[in-house]
Protein backbone atom coordinates (compact mmCIF):
# COMPACT_ATOMS: atom_id res chain seq x y z
CA UNK A 1 0.00 0.00 0.00
CA UNK A 2 2.76 2.90 0.63
CA UNK A 3 4.63 1.94 -2.30
CA UNK A 4 1.47 2.98 -4.07
CA UNK A 5 1.29 6.51 -2.35
CA UNK A 6 5.05 6.38 -3.04
CA UNK A 7 4.94 6.57 -6.53
CA UNK A 8 2.16 8.45 -6.87
CA UNK A 9 4.15 11.30 -4.99
CA UNK A 10 6.74 10.65 -6.97
CA UNK A 11 5.04 11.15 -10.05
CA UNK A 12 4.05 14.01 -8.76
CA UNK A 13 7.29 15.45 -7.77
CA UNK A 14 8.57 14.77 -11.72
CA UNK A 15 5.33 16.46 -12.95
CA UNK A 16 6.38 19.76 -10.88
CA UNK A 17 10.05 19.56 -12.23
CA UNK A 18 9.57 18.57 -15.94
CA UNK A 19 6.45 20.40 -16.57
CA UNK A 20 8.21 23.88 -16.07
CA UNK A 21 10.84 22.99 -18.30
CA UNK A 22 8.72 22.10 -21.08
CA UNK A 23 7.16 25.60 -21.14
CA UNK A 24 8.19 28.40 -22.71
CA UNK A 25 9.67 31.27 -20.76
CA UNK A 26 7.90 34.48 -22.02
CA UNK A 27 11.85 35.74 -23.12
CA UNK A 28 11.90 32.79 -25.44
CA UNK A 29 8.37 33.56 -26.75
CA UNK A 30 9.20 36.67 -27.24
CA UNK A 31 12.98 35.95 -29.15
CA UNK A 32 10.80 32.85 -31.12
CA UNK A 33 8.42 35.99 -31.99
CA UNK A 34 11.12 38.35 -33.38
CA UNK A 35 12.88 35.26 -35.02
CA UNK A 36 9.71 34.45 -36.98
CA UNK A 37 9.65 38.13 -38.59
CA UNK A 38 12.92 38.14 -39.09
CA UNK A 39 12.58 34.62 -41.09
CA UNK A 40 9.57 36.19 -42.47
CA UNK A 41 11.21 39.59 -44.37
CA UNK A 42 13.67 37.63 -45.54
CA UNK A 43 14.02 37.55 -49.24
CA UNK A 44 16.34 34.78 -50.78
CA UNK A 45 14.53 34.45 -54.21
CA UNK A 46 12.63 36.74 -56.35
CA UNK A 47 8.60 36.71 -55.16
CA UNK A 48 5.63 37.27 -57.34
CA UNK A 49 3.05 39.33 -56.31
CA UNK A 50 1.04 36.83 -54.60
CA UNK A 51 4.33 35.59 -52.75
CA UNK A 52 5.06 38.88 -51.27
CA UNK A 53 1.19 39.64 -50.42
CA UNK A 54 1.13 36.45 -48.73
CA UNK A 55 4.55 37.40 -46.51
CA UNK A 56 3.51 41.01 -45.91
CA UNK A 57 0.45 40.18 -44.36
CA UNK A 58 2.79 37.57 -41.94
CA UNK A 59 4.45 39.39 -41.02
CA UNK A 60 1.99 42.25 -40.43
CA UNK A 61 0.50 39.76 -38.17
CA UNK A 62 3.06 39.95 -35.80
CA UNK A 63 2.72 43.79 -35.22
CA UNK A 64 0.14 45.41 -33.04
CA UNK A 65 -2.89 47.63 -34.98
CA UNK A 66 -0.64 50.64 -33.98
CA UNK A 67 2.34 50.84 -34.25
CA UNK A 68 5.19 53.72 -33.53
CA UNK A 69 9.06 53.86 -35.05
CA UNK A 70 11.15 55.99 -33.47
CA UNK A 71 14.37 56.61 -36.26
CA UNK A 72 15.27 59.98 -34.65
CA UNK A 73 18.70 58.52 -33.94
CA UNK A 74 18.79 57.70 -37.44
CA UNK A 75 18.21 61.05 -38.67
CA UNK A 76 14.21 59.79 -40.14
CA UNK A 77 11.94 61.30 -36.89
CA UNK A 78 9.45 59.35 -35.28
CA UNK A 79 6.41 57.30 -37.99
CA UNK A 80 3.22 56.27 -36.26
CA UNK A 81 1.01 53.44 -38.06
CA UNK A 82 -2.05 53.19 -37.03
CA UNK A 83 -3.43 50.31 -38.82
CA UNK A 84 -1.99 46.74 -40.29
CA UNK A 85 -3.54 47.94 -43.48
CA UNK A 86 -1.71 50.77 -43.45
CA UNK A 87 2.02 48.64 -42.20
CA UNK A 88 0.93 45.88 -44.90
CA UNK A 89 1.10 48.92 -47.47
CA UNK A 90 4.65 50.45 -46.16
CA UNK A 91 6.12 46.35 -46.11
CA UNK A 92 5.08 46.16 -49.64
CA UNK A 93 6.33 48.84 -50.74
CA UNK A 94 9.72 48.21 -49.11
CA UNK A 95 9.89 44.84 -50.75
CA UNK A 96 8.65 45.49 -54.18
CA UNK A 97 12.17 47.65 -53.79
CA UNK A 98 14.60 45.02 -52.63
CA UNK A 99 15.37 42.04 -54.75
CA UNK A 100 17.21 40.05 -52.02
CA UNK A 101 17.63 40.60 -48.39
CA UNK A 102 19.00 38.58 -45.37
CA UNK A 103 19.04 39.10 -41.99
CA UNK A 104 20.81 38.50 -38.57
CA UNK A 105 19.75 39.16 -34.83
CA UNK A 106 22.39 39.12 -32.34
CA UNK A 107 22.94 40.05 -28.54
CA UNK A 108 19.07 39.74 -27.79
CA UNK A 109 18.52 41.18 -24.28
CA UNK A 110 15.32 41.05 -23.32
CA UNK A 111 13.52 42.56 -20.16
CA UNK A 112 9.90 41.80 -19.70
CA UNK A 113 7.31 44.24 -17.02
CA UNK A 114 3.93 42.53 -17.04
CA UNK A 115 2.15 42.80 -20.26
CA UNK A 116 4.83 44.95 -21.96
CA UNK A 117 8.36 43.97 -23.24
CA UNK A 118 11.87 45.68 -24.40
CA UNK A 119 14.13 43.43 -26.45
CA UNK A 120 17.40 45.26 -27.30
CA UNK A 121 19.09 43.52 -30.30
CA UNK A 122 21.73 44.48 -32.86
CA UNK A 123 20.01 43.46 -36.18
CA UNK A 124 22.21 43.11 -39.55
CA UNK A 125 21.00 43.69 -42.80
CA UNK A 126 22.95 42.80 -45.88
CA UNK A 127 20.90 42.77 -49.52
CA UNK A 128 20.37 44.76 -52.68
CA UNK A 129 17.62 46.96 -54.26
CA UNK A 130 16.50 46.83 -57.78
CA UNK A 131 17.98 49.07 -60.05
CA UNK A 132 21.63 49.41 -57.73
CA UNK A 133 24.61 47.29 -58.63
CA UNK A 134 25.97 47.46 -54.91
CA UNK A 135 24.90 45.49 -52.26
CA UNK A 136 23.91 47.79 -49.12
CA UNK A 137 25.04 46.16 -45.37
CA UNK A 138 23.15 48.01 -42.67
CA UNK A 139 24.14 47.05 -38.71
CA UNK A 140 21.64 49.05 -36.08
CA UNK A 141 21.06 48.07 -32.47
CA UNK A 142 17.61 49.20 -31.79
CA UNK A 143 15.14 48.28 -29.05
CA UNK A 144 12.29 46.28 -30.00
CA UNK A 145 8.88 46.97 -27.91
CA UNK A 146 6.41 44.60 -27.92
CA UNK A 147 2.89 43.80 -25.76
CA UNK A 148 1.28 40.74 -24.75
CA UNK A 149 -2.70 40.21 -26.20
CA UNK A 150 -4.50 37.20 -25.60
CA UNK A 151 -1.31 35.01 -24.72
CA UNK A 152 0.82 36.49 -27.73
CA UNK A 153 3.87 38.84 -27.70
CA UNK A 154 3.09 41.49 -30.76
CA UNK A 155 5.24 44.38 -31.60
CA UNK A 156 4.14 47.54 -31.31
CA UNK A 157 7.19 49.16 -32.34
CA UNK A 158 10.94 50.12 -32.11
CA UNK A 159 13.45 52.37 -31.21
CA UNK A 160 16.62 52.85 -32.95
CA UNK A 161 19.83 53.55 -30.54
CA UNK A 162 22.76 52.88 -32.54
CA UNK A 163 24.08 52.89 -35.91
CA UNK A 164 26.93 50.28 -35.15
CA UNK A 165 29.08 51.32 -38.86
CA UNK A 166 29.22 54.85 -37.07
CA UNK A 167 32.37 55.37 -34.75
Amino acid sequence: MLSRYWIIALGGVLALIVVPLLLDSEEEKILDQLERIRDLAEITSPENGIQQLTRTRKIARQFNNHTVFDLSNAGYGITEISSRQELEQKILSARNRITALELSLAEPRVDIEGDTARARIRGTARGSIRGEQDQFLDIHTVEVLLTKADGTWLVSGARHLRDERQP
